[in-house]
């Protein structure tokens, strides 16, 4: 295990326990109190928000997968669930339900899984795309305006914002600066194919060539789809508005549940926290950013002056209804694609 794992798992632990001491701080009988006052029809509410979200997000990608071929909208919904799951237990930015959803989409469709991918990379660009929209207004609302947020978190914004910033002047001077050198590609095929480990491969593969021209088609797949479907205005711009209504749809979920306690809070105030602390954790590569998405949420509804104990109570509950689809319905849903396709 190199160092740069070692450091994502001791970095959940730590940060759970910083979740349990501002819980403690709270004080859990407070908090207790707090979640045996919630309205259970607002509860119901917040959960039919939660699920219209994850409709739309599908209906999202069937866009994309109707334009290389007709798919029904609930054939595509237990991939969407799975892919949830997968993203859920995967360190990182929820990259790693898209290989599984791109497999079993192959199997439906009957279509190369390159191409199958690119329907998936395509709808979560525009997703994430709308999100990065929220998330950079959020972070620069939370660091002009808001005065009372603590030392730790307004380092994590800044680093954040530094890094967004950053990486796209770094490549216009990298671009600059490699411009008319080719790219080595097929060296790094080639130290692909000889990887000792990689024995399988050479079996499949009898020759460096074959592989090579077998990478080659598939990227030129990929590529071709791609630029199809990006080019569909249509579709892209659908696909966008579709995106700001699944993220409002979830803030709405949220928003929901301090009506559950009969606080009556910014609808303003709920999308800079929800975007802020979902967008903050693609940064630090947890597993569905358990632990530090919650600590976030609690803190930044804090310095918007919402009690502490309502803002816990909010926060857990907001995450325990994501826990729900991402863990049940998609771990139920992966269990039903491995029966109906075959084990992924």
């Amino acid at each position: 295990m190199n160092k740069m794992n070692k450091l994502k798992y001791l970095s959940l632990p730590l940060i759970l326990v910083l979740l349990i001491a501002v819980i403690y701080n709270i004080g859990f009988s407070n908090l207790y109190t707090a979640l045996l006052s919630a309205n259970p029809r607002y509860l119901i509410i917040a959960v039919l928000f939660q699920s219209a979200a994850i409709l739309v997000r599908n209906l999202k990608w069937q866009i994309f997968v109707n334009g290389i071929k007709k798919t029904s909208f609930f054939s595509l919904l237990p991939m969407s669930l799975a892919g949830g799951f997968v993203d859920f237990i995967t360190p990182g930015p929820q990259v790693g339900g898209g290989p599984l959803k791109a497999y079993f989409l192959s199997k439906r469709i009957k279509t190369d899984k390159a191409t199958c991918l690119t329907t998936i990379l395509i709808e979560r660009i525009t997703g994430v795309g709308v999100l990065l929209f929220f998330g950079i207004c959020s972070m620069f609302f939370v660091l002009i305006f808001i005065q009372n947020v603590p030392l730790m978190l307004k380092i994590l914004l800044e680093f954040v914002l530094f890094l967004i910033l950053g990486v796209p002047i770094l490549g216009y001077i990298l671009k600059v600066k490699y411009a008319g050198k080719s790219f080595k590609g097929k060296a790094i095929i080639s130290r692909i194919y000889y990887f000792g480990p990689l024995s399988s491969l050479r079996n499949k593969f009898t020759t460096l060539q074959a592989f090579d021209e077998y990478i080659t088609q598939k990227l030129s797949e990929f590529a071709q789809t791609f630029s199809d479907l990006a080019h569909d205005s249509k579709k892209v711009s659908v696909n966008i508005i579709l995106a700001f209504v699944c993220w409002i749809l979830t803030f709405a979920s949220t928003y929901v549940l301090f009506s559950a306690f009969g606080l009556r809070v910014s609808f303003f105030a709920v999308m800079i926290v929800i975007s802020l602390s979902i967008f903050l954790s693609y940064f630090l590569f947890l597993p569905g950013g358990a632990g530090v998405t919650e600590l976030m949420m609690i803190t930044l509804y804090h310095s918007f002056g919402i009690p502490s104990a309502i803002a816990a109570s909010v926060a857990l509950l907001d995450r325990l209804i994501f826990y729900m689809f991402a863990i049940g319905f998609g771990y139920l849903s992966l269990h039903y694609l491995n029966y109906k396709y075959g084990k992924y």
